[in-house]
């Protein structure tokens, strides 16, 4: 029983934390200008690539360091829980921010 309750709470804690970090890449496009209806030239849309990867390349490194404090906090049998959280909540984030979301 405390297998599975570590393990879900592992895997919470790295969904939340891939939510967070599409929301805040999300945020910083649309703050330098991207967004659904932006009219782009070239230069504007590799200033909003640079800037979304880069945001969304810091939010993934504060999310490491979250999930190997929580792992630390609730002991190791938490660890599958982050590991297959953060799989799953990393390639939904990307097919998303890479345009997979719509037609």
């Amino acid at each position: 029983m405390m297998l599975t309750k570590l393990t879900v709470a592992g895997a919470a804690v790295a969904l939340a934390g891939h939510g967070a970090a599409a929301g805040v890449t999300l945020v910083a496009a649309v703050a330098v200008g991207g967004g659904p209806n932006a009219d782009l030239d070239s230069g504007g849309k590799i200033g909003v690539l640079m800037v979304s990867a880069l945001t969304y390349g810091i939010a993934q490194l504060v999310l490491l360091g979250v999930c190997i404090a929580t792992q630390r906090r609730l002991g190791p049998l938490s660890t599958q829980g982050l590991v297959a959280g953060w799989l799953l909540g990393f390639a939904a984030s990307l097919f998303y921010l890479c345009g997979g979301h719509g037609a």
